[in-house]
């Protein structure tokens, strides 16, 4: 939301006639784009009247005093205005009580007298601005304006914020949000002392980390129970990390299905924020389960207010193969125009771990090659422009890392580039019917993979690249109705995945239709995904909110794919017989062939003439009169053109009711649909090896997977408990999800192959229960805190495939394979601290329980069969502030160095891991 300044006199006249033009006009996207770029021509478009809505009645107001990082979500809360701290240096400045009727300015000017800090009401009287940090508009002569110091709070919405009081420090705006959603800041991720970006979900209700790949530097979240081929989609500012491949990396022994094959440095990152359900906004085209977002830095994250330029550094090293994580970023504005510019450089060096020592637990360290380290750099780099009523930013995210993985003996290297790049512009005028905002993003992954030679194939080169773009366009129209305040957001989304795969080796040179056998799990192909979605917001009074939408989905999958079948016959190869008698005479055949063999007939030749060579005469020359029969095996080709889409009509719906100030229960319904990916389309060939690809044969039946998601949960909020400047923030939610048409491996019969099973992706024969309980929630009191999540998970899945049959061969509908093992039931995360020395130093720990990781096959008892143990770990951290500008972070992870596999992994964890990390801002 842009700072808005006073019209008077013809400026008023002019914006009631542009308001009343756009009531008449289109809101239409194409216009809402097109506009901003033609009015915005001065710098004196940063206008707008003093709305009359903020002069309204008075209204009762009680907050205590406290810090300002709090203050903010009860004024909100109990003005009905949208206000948002998104700026985390000034959450600590002290407010006062505000207890009585007053005013919205009234109150605004009582709680922050004498604190340093201004405010203003914008936006018709929608939204309140602390501070402007636009050094360009000068405020003391707007009236009405009470100046003391600069600070900002800005956007519509308030996600802009990424610090608060909750949980891990999560911003107050999850707690007015009416879904599953989680927020881990960038205090929370430096603080943690992650070696990998991955772990920054292992305390976050209802997720896991997902890490199925060894030493792969690779995000893949679970949410909910899902995982994998875009269920959850990963995105970096909205640039989708959509590839994906065979599982079995890091040690596992065969190839058994997808891994994501998401590439985020946490260097760059601002928040990162999921959503754990489907809704009818932006970002959600082709999901099942919900989206994971990494937000990067700007240029207001690094720059101080009142200067121009900032940055800062950080330096990590540690025990156990931590061996150098650092990072360097820097930010620079213009001082009197919209422009800012923010570079980062990123460097991780990680060896080679050591499993812990303590505990019974089942470990794989003997087994997988789990415990190799990785070598990898980042660059980072983004441009912003603020000209008011038009934001603008473009960014570009170039990651390069190189790692080994395998199994027994063999070890493959592999070197991953991955460039994110995202160009938005948004638009925000004075009118409340547009609040546009658009991107266009490209992400460009490609991976080469050395495989070294194995007893079944010599030393093999593979090159898989996914190449994905898109785009987004969105708009929200606000209205007042008779019913009550109406929002509509509105808009549409698409995107291209492009897939290639190339394999070469001295044998594939020589045997062409080797190449399946590696490309089986990354083949080629593309994918084509588009959104169309509305939603509306109505407050009908002031303790109940209803909204709702309908998202159409439509996806497309083109290409090819080549698999094999097995034929094994006979040769016969007969040579007539060529009688001795045409090559030699009696006599010649004596004295060359059988006297020498036989000397005793040297004398004897009437004899010979007369008793051998009648017969030897008709008999066959060496080679020839003979027949012979040679096993032969061959490997005909079959080729399948693909062209199929999907479409569905997906609703979604919330209910919100906000009882009391402090507590607000809601209730939701969703429905998603996911297409498959290039991988379970195309999928063909067979295991890694010399060898043709006649094990996997493409479904051409595949259907797309369904899910229906309900949901009831709440909000609560309470500040001043029991000391002035403390607060608890929790949030909680249950939930029920039925997936149809889960995509699984199985069994496949094609109807050009009518004697062979193959093995292929396919649907679950019935419908996938998910059902949990999850709970975020902390007390902080400023000099200590304690807060923790829980999450409570039970599946049910179908035991048997649908069913292919060609007339000659059934499948028997049993299951192959699972994208990934089942998430534990139960997973639980207690958090505590201190803060001394008025903050400057925290000591904080973590105590973390998480039951076995369970596999979808059945015990005898007819439950679903754990395949790791359960274990509890022990973290401590903290940090010491020197000043503002230097501050030392430790943490120890494992601290009881528990030997244990992770939840939802394959790979033993390290043990027990000494960080320390030096930031310094300058």
């Amino acid at each position: 939301m842009r700072l808005q300044t006073c019209k008077t006199g013809s400026g008023e006249k002019a914006a009631k006639q542009a308001r009343r033009a756009m009531l008449l006009a289109t809101t239409a996207v194409a216009v809402s784009f097109a506009t901003p770029l033609l009015a915005q021509t001065g710098a004196d478009t940063a206008n707008s009247q003093r709305p009359g809505g903020e002069q309204g009645a008075t209204r009762p107001f009680n907050i205590p005093a406290q810090s300002l990082s709090s203050v903010v979500g009860a004024f909100g809360r109990q003005s009905g205005l949208q206000v948002t701290l998104a700026t985390p240096a000034a959450g600590n400045v002290r407010t006062n009580a505000v207890t009585g009727s007053f005013t919205v300015r009234e109150a605004l000017s009582r709680l922050l007298a004498g604190t340093g800090v201004n405010f203003r009401i914008a936006g018709n009287g929608r939204t309140v601005v602390i501070g402007t940090g636009q050094s360009t508009v000068d405020l003391s002569a707007a009236e009405g304006t009470t100046v003391l110091e600069t600070i900002t709070l800005t956007g519509k919405t308030g996600r802009n914020s990424i610090a608060g009081s909750g949980y891990q420090g999560t911003p107050d705006w999850v707690y007015e949000t009416p879904a599953s959603v989680s927020v881990v800041g960038r205090e929370a991720i430096q603080s943690a002392g992650v070696r990998n970006t991955r772990d920054v979900f292992n305390r976050v209700s209802g997720v896991y980390a997902g890490e199925g790949n060894g030493s792969f530097p690779t995000v893949s979240p679970n949410v909910r129970g899902l995982q994998e081929s875009g269920r959850v989609v990963v995105s970096i500012d909205g640039a989708r990390q959509n590839a994906q491949r065979g599982a079995a990396f890091g040690g596992a022994t065969s190839y058994t299905a997808s891994a994501g094959q998401g590439y985020v440095d946490v260097a760059f990152i601002r928040a990162v924020e999921i959503e754990k359900i489907t809704n009818a906004r932006s970002g959600n085209a082709g999901s099942l389960g919900g989206k994971v977002e990494f937000r990067t830095v700007s240029a207001d994250d690094l720059i101080a207010e009142g200067e121009n330029k900032g940055g800062e550094a950080n330096v990590s090293r540690g025990t156990n193969g931590y061996d150098f994580q650092g990072s360097v970023l820097g930010a620079v504005r213009s001082p009197d125009g919209p422009l800012s510019f923010v570079a980062g450089y990123s460097r991780t060096i990680m060896d080679e771990y050591k499993v812990g020592t303590k505990g019974e637990a089942r470990s794989t360290a003997l087994t997988m090659k789990d415990l190799l380290g990785r070598d990898g750099w980042s660059t980072f780099f983004k441009g912003e422009g603020d000209f008011g009523d038009v934001k603008a930013s473009l960014s570009w995210m170039h990651q390069e890392n190189d790692f080994v993985q395998g199994a027994s003996e063999v070890i493959d290297r592999e070197s991953v580039r991955n460039d994110s790049v995202v160009a938005k512009l948004d638009w925000d005028p004075e009118s409340e019917l547009i609040d546009f905002k658009s991107s266009l993003w490209l992400n460009d992954n490609m991976t080469h993979e050395l495989r070294a030679a194995r007893k079944y194939a010599v030393e093999t080169n593979l090159d898989m690249g996914l190449r994905s773009f898109g785009g987004s366009m969105e708009n929200t129209s606000r209205f007042d109705t008779v019913a009550g305040a109406l929002s509509l957001n509105y808009g549409a989304e698409a995107f291209r995945d492009i897939a290639t795969s190339v394999a070469t080796s001295a044998k594939i040179a020589e045997n062409p239709s080797f190449a399946s056998s590696y490309t089986s799990f990354s083949p080629a192909g593309r994918r084509d995904v588009a959104s169309l979605f509305l939603n509306g917001e109505l407050e009908p009074a002031d303790w109940i909110t209803l909204s709702g939408g309908v998202r159409y989905d439509w996806s497309r999958l083109k290409g090819s794919a080549t698999y094999y079948s097995v034929r094994d016959y006979m040769v016969t190869t007969t040579v007539p017989c060529d009688a001795i008698r045409n090559h030699y005479t009696a006599l010649d055949y004596f004295n060359q062939v059988f006297a020498p063999a036989n000397p005793s007939w040297a004398a004897r030749y009437a004899l010979y003439l007369a008793r051998v060579w009648p017969t030897t005469s008709a008999n066959c020359m060496p080679g020839t009169g003979t027949t012979t029969n040679t096993p032969v095996t061959e490997y005909p080709e079959h080729n399948v053109d693909i062209d199929r889409t999907y479409s569905a009509w997906l609703p979604s719906a919330t209910i919100e009711l906000k009882p009391v100030d402090w507590f607000r229960p809601y209730v939701s319904y969703s429905q998603s649909l996911r297409p498959p990916t290039i991988l379970e389309a195309f999928f063909a060939g067979a295991r890694p090896g010399d060898s043709a690809g006649y094990e996997y044969a493409p479904n051409q039946a595949l259907r797309a997977e369904k899910a229906t998601t309900y949901e009831v949960g709440a909000n609560m909020s309470f500040d001043g408990v029991l000391l002035d400047d403390d607060s608890i923030r929790i949030k909680m939610a249950a939930f029920r999800r039925e997936v149809k048409d889960y995509i699984a491996l199985g069994y496949l019969v094609t109807d050009q192959v009518l004697d062979r099973t193959y093995t292929s992706f396919v649907n679950l024969d019935g419908t996938t229960y998910m059902r949990g309980l999850e709970f975020e929630g902390n007390y902080d009191a400023r000099s200590f805190w304690i807060g923790g999540s829980a999450t409570f998970l039970k599946t049910e899945w179908p035991e048997k495939t649908q069913v292919f049959s060609n007339g000659t061969t059934t499948t028997t509908g049993e299951i192959v394979a699972w994208p990934g093992d089942v998430a534990p039931k139960v997973k639980l995360t207690l958090d505590g601290g201190m803060r001394f020395f008025d903050e400057k130093f925290s000591l904080g720990a973590r105590l973390n329980h998480v039951t076995p990781t369970q596999s979808r096959t059945l015990d005898t008892e007819g439950n679903l069969r754990e395949v790791t143990d359960p274990y509890t770990t022990v973290d401590l951290y903290g940090s010491y502030a020197f000043n503002d500008k230097a501050t030392l972070r430790f943490a120890v992870n494992n601290l009881t160095d528990r030997k244990y596999i992770p939840a939802a992994s394959a790979y033993t964890a390290p043990g027990r891991t000494f960080i320390a990390t030096m930031n310094v801002k300058f």
